[in-house]
């Protein structure tokens, strides 16, 4: 039984001393962090939760661990940096050296975490491998920071997926948990590359320190994730209560058959007959049941892949780049930052962009559906004359030959 009268309550919830903690299929991403022991304390959170990712996004921190990496082999070793160019590496271990007390403030059960922790340049690079992207932002406006999913949905749906996956934590089933600085948060780029936004909800102070936002979101998802082992693993024993014979059971003794009913007795010449010619039928409704299983577990043939992480960002700067070769006010310094701000048609194309870019990612498209809007836009970008005499040529290439053999048949 589910429910115990004797003691009140749920037998999941007694089974919590026996049933291991559960492992949260996530990974937490710290982008432009200022203070070391935000990112100490953020990854004694993980330790506690039971994350074993944890990245951290700082340009500026990984230009110079490449520097240090360059001038010590042994700090290139440390860093994972041994044999590889600084011009194409996007990515080391993190140098704990580099950020004072941050191992102090992560405790012995935070340092583990630290030492597996990476150290990236760009946010994409730290985006790869994840089914899904969620910001997490302090700022409310219609710049894309409208809140899409609310914290607890988010909870469930990540209980939810690692329920179906069970413990299969893959790089390609983690959900990516992005968190900004402490004094501006993540900018409108980086937020335009996640599918989702969520915005914790507070008191008269909207403001959140980094490592209590990290802690928060990471309690109220191994709440839920947690609920939902207990109650699988009370499932589990149940039905294996029920399945188990009871004691003292004589198999042996003989059982009389049950009543047919008219359907099966119709059918019973029909399986008379297929016994007598050799092949029992019980044996091949088992056979036939077993392919139908196996073809169903199968994987598809030619299954569709789902398009990179962040693909839309690279699809963005080519939209930007197109429209600046064809003279529109899309320069690098006015499309980033605090650039747009500047040039109010930037702006306007800025936006007009970044909702097509959202629209597509949370469309959740497949490689090849990616490249074809990239090729979209390169072919709208050509100029028509160029692409009308190129269509030309190619059709007097084949026209000339065809002349040659049919007479000219235009």
């Amino acid at each position: 039984k589910l429910w115990s009268p004797t003691l009140g309550r749920s037998p999941a919830r007694h089974m919590a001393a026996a049933t291991p903690p559960p492992r949260l299929p996530c990974r937490v991403i710290l982008v432009e962090p200022r203070d070391a022991r935000n990112v100490g304390m953020a990854a004694r959170a993980c330790a506690n939760f039971g994350i074993a990712e944890l990245i951290v996004v700082h340009a500026e921190k990984f230009r110079a661990a490449v520097g240090r990496a360059g001038r010590s082999a042994e700090k290139a070793q440390q860093l994972g940096l041994t044999g590889a160019d600084s011009n194409t590496c996007k990515q080391c271990a993190l140098d704990l050296s580099a950020w004072k007390g941050v191992e102090r403030l992560a405790t012995t059960e935070g340092t583990e975490v630290l030492k597996a922790a990476k150290l990236c340049e760009e946010l994409p690079t730290a985006l790869s491998g994840t089914a899904r992207a969620i910001a997490f932002s302090g700022r409310e406006g219609r710049n894309f920071r409208q809140q899409s999913v609310a914290l607890p949905a988010l909870a469930c749906e990540v209980a939810g997926r690692r329920q179906w996956r069970g413990q299969d934590l893959s790089r390609g089933s983690l959900t990516a948990l992005v968190f900004g600085s402490e004094d501006v948060g993540l900018s409108t780029e980086a937020v335009l590359l996640c599918d989702d936004v969520v915005r914790l909800r507070t008191g008269i102070c909207p403001s959140l320190n980094l490592s209590h936002c990290v802690v928060v979101v990471l309690s109220r998802i191994f709440e839920e994730v947690d609920a939902c082992s207990q109650i699988g693993a009370a499932l589990e024993s149940a039905a294996a209560n029920v399945a188990a014979p009871p004691a003292g059971a004589d198999f042996d003794a003989p059982r009389e058959p049950p009543a047919k009913r008219p359907a099966q007795a119709a059918a019973a010449p029909s399986a008379s007959a297929a016994s007598s010619s050799g092949a029992p039928a019980g044996r091949e409704a088992d056979d036939e049941e077993a392919q139908a299983a196996t073809e169903t577990s199968a994987p598809p043939q030619g299954q569709a892949v789902h398009a990179p992480a962040a693909w839309t960002g690279a699809w963005s700067e080519l939209v930007r780049e197109r429209l600046e070769a064809l003279g529109y006010p899309a320069q690098s310094e006015l499309w980033h930052g605090r650039g747009r701000r500047r040039c109010k048609f930037a702006y306007r194309l800025f936006r007009v962009v970044a909702d097509c870019a959202r629209s597509l990612q949370r469309a959740g498209v497949t490689a090849e559906e990616a490249l074809g809007w990239q090729r979209l836009i390169e072919v709208l970008s050509t100029p028509a004359s160029q692409s009308v005499a190129s269509g030309v040529g190619d059709a007097a290439e084949g026209g000339g030959g065809g002349g040659g053999a049919g007479g000219g048949g235009e």
